[in-house]
């Protein structure tokens, strides 16, 4: 059974068909966000498979033939068919699949589009109705657009995130691996959602594009401005512009972040509740434009300093909660998979597998409250739906082994694997519906 036929009409985007030519994490993601809003997702591997099927060990995580938790980061909700789009018959399954689609999604380089005929203009002739939709490492201008691209090169290294969220002084941070993937998947998920409303009015396709450096200058607007007036990242802690944003340790050496903008108007309570009161109305740190002008911001950074480390966070936690001061302990991602404010609000969901036990999946964080918390059916091996979505296309048990024989396609042959709904936290305690 194809996962669409399960989700039985969930969400939003339902009746909507994606067909996805996607590898790695961005692209895949993309889709990912669009399967958890309804939409049925036809997903084309080679034969090979995915190569972020390959990635498992090198992000310390284990995997098997019929589970990777890696590729299900990505993959969740997709029904899975392997084609050699060199191969003649296998394109006419691809044509086939998108004269039915709505969304066409890859993340292949231009050339290799054009070289099997699945690049824009090609396909806006055969199908003007079809979103084409394309996550790219840069830009579609420029000497660097037909270069390959990951988060690493694209996000961290060049869209400046790796040189500028370290302190100042240290080595170049190494973000978590596809953290800018991520970013840019929601980016582009929002693009083909524009599109697909814009063919309701205008009855056309349209052709939508992402890019990871463009997302990272994004992501980075405020420092790209401030840069440009003197106050470039990255920053020391010693020295930010406004001592009120900051990290601070507590006498338990746990670190935490405290974030309050309007230092204007929060500095003489500020003052006041770390015990710096005769600091109150004190006119060359007061306000951020007389402290920009003093450069006392180190001096402002050393009163709290002295004050956040005579009480550990706890206690802080209940004085500046008091206060309203926005605030949090700085997690790691030890601390992420054991808050249950996660699973609270369904950004983290326990899935089961069979090799590796129960297992946090992050979830897409966007909800409907018509639709509820989205279904997850994890992953599938390569092939795993392509003898069922061929039979669906016109195609009998002859033909399949015969295209298989010749290479065209790659058909599953191990045993079934079961499509295990996973709940949310909520839909679990029966404290949710599932309107699935």
């Amino acid at each position: 059974m194809l996962v669409s036929e399960k989700l039985n009409g969930y969400g939003p985007l339902a009746g909507v068909k994606v067909v996805e030519l996607c590898e790695w994490v961005a692209a895949p993601a993309t889709v990912r966000v669009l399967s958890e809003m309804g939409a049925e997702i036809m997903k084309v591997e080679p034969l090979w498979g995915d190569a972020q099927r390959t990635q498992g060990p090198g992000f310390g995580c284990e995997q098997t033939e019929e589970e990777d938790p890696t590729i299900d980061l990505n993959n969740t909700n997709k029904n899975w068919i392997a084609l050699n789009l060199k191969d003649p018959e296998a394109m006419e399954v691809m044509m086939k699949l998108l004269s039915e689609a709505d969304v066409f999604v890859n993340n292949w380089r231009d050339k290799a589009l054009v070289k099997v005929g699945l690049d824009y203009n090609s396909l806006k002739e055969k199908f003007p109705t079809l979103i084409w939709a394309q996550m790219r490492g840069y830009g579609e201008y420029g000497p660097e657009k037909d270069t390959p691209g990951f988060d690493a090169v694209c996000w961290a290294a060049r869209g400046g995130v790796a040189n500028v969220f370290r302190e100042d002084g240290e080595s170049p941070a190494i973000p978590p691996q596809a953290f800018g993937d991520y970013n840019a998947a929601s980016i582009l998920s929002g693009g083909i959602l524009a599109a697909l409303f814009n063919r309701t009015r205008t009855g056309k396709g349209d052709k939508v594009v992402c890019n990871l450096y463009g997302a990272a200058i994004w992501g980075g607007n405020i420092g790209v401005m401030a840069t440009q007036f003197g106050a470039p990242y990255p920053k020391s802690r010693h020295h930010v512009p406004n001592p009120f944003n900051n990290t601070y340790k507590t006498k338990d050496d746990k670190w935490m972040l405290i974030c309050m903008p309007q230092y204007d108007k929060y500095y003489n309570m500020m003052m006041e509740i770390t015990g710096n009161s005769e600091h109150i109305d004190q006119p060359d740190t007061c306000n951020l434009p007389a402290l920009k002008k003093s450069e006392k911001q180190p001096e402002v950074i050393q009163w709290l300093e002295s004050a956040f480390v005579t009480k550990t966070f706890e206690e802080w936690d209940e004085i500046l909660r008091e206060h309203e001061v926005p605030h949090q302990k700085c997690f790691r991602y030890t601390d992420i998979i054991k808050d249950e404010e996660a699973y609270d609000n369904d950004s983290l969901r326990w899935v089961e597998y069979e090799e590796f036990g129960k297992k946090a999946l992050p979830m897409s964080p966007l909800r409907f409250d018509s639709a509820g918390d989205p279904p997850v059916i994890l992953s599938k091996p390569i092939g795993y739906h392509t003898v069922e979505i061929m039979k669906n296309l016109g195609y009998d048990d002859e033909k399949i082994a015969a295209m298989e024989e010749n290479g065209g396609i790659k058909c599953w042959h191990g045993k079934e694997l079961p499509d295990t709904i996973f709940k949310s936290k909520r839909q679990e305690a029966g404290e949710a519906a599932c309107n699935w």
